[in-house]
């Protein structure tokens, strides 16, 4: 939808001619439509808000739509939004490697195979084969286990505790910035100028650690 808007834009402004425009919205509903074929679209963007709640969000590789049990589930323009309240319980499949942003506050989370984004106060985390990490973690516990390969990750930490494990195939430059810390890296990240690198140094994770504890391993 939003590229079909941009080529319409381009023909307003006098980028693109009418004819143009014509072969590149030919070539799009053309890759569309090979998308559909193979049973899978962009990964949609998903909203998780959750207080006080129990909640596990499940990456599957070929799921072409969202399903979910328990919470209010509802599609929005750029994505969708997903709330769960005090005591709610509740389970989420998405594609594989969706984007999940997090907004929660006291409850209890699991993810797994996805890219998890987003700000958690009080909350035990748990993931399994993450592959994409942007959090900031307050007064709260992180397990994880990370499949890091490309690109720039961020995880900022508060009075918390994390404990990370790269998975083999990550690729990255490990980058800790700790104050009234304490902080174990494992031996198998080599000591780089500027901190710590597993593999070729591809991508790069970025930690800020206040009064909290981390471990990370390979």
């Amino acid at each position: 939808m939003e590229d079909r808007r941009r080529i319409l834009e381009m023909v307003r402004e006098g980028v693109l001619s009418p004819e143009e425009a014509l072969e590149l919205l030919a070539v799009l509903e053309d890759r569309e439509e090979e998308q559909a074929e193979e049973g899978f679209s962009s990964p949609p963007l998903v909203r998780l808000v959750a207080q006080g709640a129990e909640v596990r969000v499940v990456g599957e590789k070929g799921l072409a739509s969202l399903r979910a049990e328990g919470g209010a589930l509802v599609a929005q323009e750029e994505g969708y939004l997903l709330r769960f309240g005090l005591r709610e319980r509740g389970r989420l499949w998405v594609p594989e490697g969706s984007p999940v942003r997090l907004e929660a506050e006291g409850s209890n989370l699991e993810f797994s195979q996805v890219a998890l984004a987003g700000v958690a106060h009080g909350c035990n985390l748990e993931g399994e084969g993450l592959l994409g990490l942007d959090l900031r973690l307050v007064a709260g516990n992180l397990e994880a286990s990370l499949l890091l390969k490309e690109g720039s990750h961020r995880l900022d930490l508060k009075a918390a505790n994390a404990e990370l494990r790269l998975l083999p195939g990550s690729d990255l430059v490990l980058e800790v910035e700790a104050r009234l810390s304490g902080v174990e890296i494992g031996e198998a990240l080599a000591r780089v100028p500027g901190g710590y690198r597993l593999g070729e140094g591809q991508g790069a994770l970025r930690v800020r650690a206040f009064a909290s504890n981390l471990e990370v391993e390979a």
